[in-house]
C-alpha cells in the first residue's frame, strides 16, 4: 500500500528537531572550547614569563 503520510511527517519532524538540537549543542561546545583554550593560553604565557624572569634574575646575580 501507500505510505502513511502522517507517520512520515512525524519522523521527519523528529529528525529535524534532533538535528537542530545537535547543531545547538555543537555551537555551545565550540564556544566553551574557545573560552577554555584562551584561558589555558594565558596561563601558559604567564608561566613562561615567570620562568624567563627567574632565569634573567639568576643570570644577573651570578655574573
Amino acid at each position: 500500500g501507500s505510505p502513511d503520510s502522517t507517520a512520515l511527517a512525524n519522523g521527519i519532524s523528529e529528525a529535524l528537531i534532533n538535528t537542530a538540537l545537535g547543531i545547538g549543542n555543537s555551537a555551545i561546545a565550540i564556544i566553551m572550547y574557545s573560552i577554555f583554550t584562551t584561558k589555558i593560553d594565558k596561563i601558559t604565557y604567564t608561566i613562561d614569563e615567570a620562568g624567563f624572569s627567574i632565569t634573567q634574575t639568576f643570570a644577573a646575580t651570578n655574573k
